[in-house]
């Protein structure tokens, strides 16, 4: 008897540990992703971040809550960095650390490896040329992971850093821009209207001194409609903007 009360018991918390997430979690979820479609706004991003925080708590180790995370602190930190330096740096740091949990938790998806990357590039910019070339590395590695998984994550994002790394290194450190032009190029024709491909692959026809190039990709760029790609359209206007700026620049250099 006590045998059987015993598998009685594991099947009932077998069966409780196996359960679809409560109705109250559901609807806490369905908050947190209300809030995430408002992210544009600083102060609902950061309503969203305590959201997503809240279904972490009830469903621990839910891959979508830590990417949710790592991608709302790293959207954070792009809006603060000029504003203010030192808690843009925290939502880099924050968001690094979601990232890297994400990619624990769920190792053969793309995802966490892709945002750890990402936030961990931002910091390292955003400190100064010494951390941006110390953790070069790392960050390449997490993109490599990342392109192994699957290249075409975020709108061909592997081949979007690679193009802003090879334009930005110095060559003597590996810079190229005849690569990053490469790998420009691959997100583009891949995915034409994600702004941030035609961004960075203007940056480094600018760099190569081929600014009509450069003022093509970017006239394109500013040309995409907003909701040309529904679920990324804060990153599109903000792409855009930079787009606009780099445009701008040119226009002023007169070349």
């Amino acid at each position: 008897m006590k045998t059987v009360r015993c598998a009685a018991l594991l099947i009932l918390c077998a069966a409780i540990l196996s359960a679809p997430p409560s109705w109250g979690e559901e609807t806490q979820r369905q908050k947190a992703e209300t809030l995430w479609s408002q992210r544009e706004d600083l102060g609902k991003a950061r309503e969203a971040v305590s959201a997503w925080e809240a279904v972490l708590k009830a469903q621990p180790g839910d891959y979508e809550a830590l990417l949710r995370l790592s991608r709302l602190h790293y959207w954070i930190g792009q809006l603060l960095e000029k504003t203010d330096r030192t808690v843009a740096l925290s939502e880099y740091n924050a968001g690094r650390q979601w990232g890297s949990e994400a990619a624990e938790a769920s190792p053969d998806k793309p995802g966490g490896h892709f945002f750890e990357a990402a936030n961990l590039a931002r910091e390292n910019n955003l400190k100064g040329t010494f951390s941006n070339l110390w953790g070069i590395g790392t960050v390449r590695g997490l993109n490599e992971k990342t392109d192994a998984i699957d290249p075409d994550y975020f709108y061909r994002g592997p081949d979007r850093f690679f193009c802003a790394m090879y334009t930005k290194l110095p060559g003597l450190l590996g810079g190229s821009t005849s690569k990053a032009i490469e790998h420009g190029k691959k997100a583009v024709a891949a995915f034409p209207n994600y702004v941030g491909n035609r961004y960075f692959l203007a940056e480094a026809y600018f760099k190569d001194g081929k600014n009509e190039l450069a003022r093509e990709q970017l006239e394109a760029a500013v040309a995409t409609p907003d909701d040309a790609l529904p679920d990324v359209i804060p990153e599109q206007r903000m792409e855009k903007s930079r787009a606009a700026e780099l445009l701008g620049r040119i226009g002023k250099r007169g070349k």
